[in-house]
Order: structure tokens, then C-alpha cells, then sequence
């Protein structure tokens, strides 16, 4: 039985519960990654990330092959993160609560017990989220640029542009915070 993306969809077009769960195993976690990477917070992202699959779910005819299953998927995820941040940008905030303690640890505390994973992530948090996007496709969930060109909905040419800046900003972060 051809378990791949292409003939999951297919099954998934048909009705198949077991297709959409086994697409859903195999892609959840790296989307919620991807989700949460954009929008900071783990509920915005699960909801995201199940918004997402209930669009595959009921999209899945409408899949035209143009990219791979995965790039379709991401595309709707950003597009849904993107309409999150929209709507979430429009909510009233109120005043900060001057009450609640302030649980942020102190720079050298951070500095003193930083490690290699712990350096890189606050040096992506640096980045643009255009470049983080970027980075994150292409090195922690290994996608071609053109994969990313169309999850982002850019250029090759761009997505070269920013994974090559990111890269310098990286560097030179990271060779800041060591010591």
C-alpha cells in the first residue's frame, strides 16, 4: 500500500480517516515547530496546526500537485499564522499588571547557564521573522529553497537572500554571546 504524501491526500480526498490520521502523525509535530516559531505562544500554534489539518481535510480535492503535499500544508499553516497574528494585533491589550511578580531571570543568570542550544535559539529570536522562517525550514526541517519559496510565498532568490543574511547576524551573534 503507497503510504507516501501524494497517496495519502488522494485517500484523504475519499474520505479515509486512517490516510488523514497517518498524514497528521507524520507531519503535526515539525508544523507546530513552524507554527510556534511565528507566533511565540503553544495554544495560538495548536490551534493553528488543527485549523491547518481540518483544511486538509476538507481541501484535500482541491490539491493540484503544483508542490509537495508538506509545502501545501506549510503554506496553509503560515497563511493561518498570519491571519492569527493579524487578528490577534487587532485585540484591545490592557494595562500591564504591575502585581505579578517578575519571573524573568536576570541576564547573567541566562549568560551563566546558556548552552549551545540555548545560545542559538536566543540568536534566531534576534533574527527577522522572514529570516527565522527561512533558517528554520531550511536547516531544522531540511526543505529545499524552492520548498520555502513556496511556503513563503517569495522568490528562490530571496529566500537565499535571507538564509545568507541570517547566517552573517548568526555568526556574529553567537560569537557575541560565547565566553
Amino acid at each position: 500500500m503507497d503510504t507516501s504524501d501524494d497517496a495519502l491526500i488522494r485517500q484523504i480526498e475519499r474520505g479515509d480517516k486512517a490516510a488523514m490520521r497517518l498524514l497528521y502523525e507524520r507531519h503535526a509535530s515539525d508544523l507546530t515547530a513552524f507554527v510556534r516559531n511565528r507566533l511565540n505562544d503553544p495554544v495560538e500554534a495548536a490551534d493553528v496546526v488543527q485549523d491547518t489539518f481540518l483544511e486538509v481535510w476538507t481541501r484535500a480535492a482541491r490539491f493540484q500537485a503544483k508542490s509537495s503535499v508538506r509545502s501545501w500544508m506549510y503554506s496553509i499553516a503560515r497563511n493561518k499564522a498570519v491571519d492569527r497574528i493579524r487578528k490577534l494585533s487587532r485585540l484591545i491589550v490592557s494595562e500591564p499588571d504591575e502585581t505579578l511578580p517578575d519571573d524573568a531571570p536576570d541576564a547573567v543568570a541566562v549568560i551563566a547557564n546558556a548552552e549551545d542550544a540555548e545560545r542559538v535559539r536566543q540568536c534566531l529570536d534576534d533574527l527577522s521573522d522572514a529570516q527565522r522562517a527561512a533558517v528554520t525550514l531550511s536547516f531544522y526541517d531540511e526543505m529545499t529553497y524552492r520548498e520555502i519559496a513556496e511556503i513563503e510565498d517569495v522568490s528562490e532568490g530571496t529566500v537565499k537572500t535571507r538564509i545568507f543574511h541570517a547566517k552573517k547576524l548568526l555568526m556574529r551573534c553567537l560569537s557575541r554571546t560565547r565566553g
